[in-house]
């Protein structure tokens, strides 16, 4: 299992990094943090997230939304099934 970090911007952006690099110096104003772990599902060919804890150098918690936002933004941008 490959748990990873990420922040979400205002504008509902995620960044997804490795959990190395400290939350606050990827991005200063994310709208929520955590950690994440990142799947693929090949019967459906497409991405699945599932986030989890906070940042404690930004001191703001995953969002109810971010797994949405993750995998919409994933699947609408780096996997198209045409």
């Amino acid at each position: 299992m490959n748990i990873l970090k990420y922040v979400v911007s205002d504008k509902k952006i995620p960044i997804i990094f490795s959990k190395e690099i400290i939350h606050c110096d990827v991005m200063s104003d994310a709208i929520t943090a955590g950690f994440l772990i990142l799947k693929f599902d090949m019967n459906h060919k497409k991405f699945i997230v599932k986030c989890f804890g906070e940042s404690s150098s930004l001191n703001i918690k995953k969002g109810d939304e971010d797994e949405n936002i993750i995998e919409n933004y994933l699947n609408n941008n780096f996997y198209n099934i045409s």
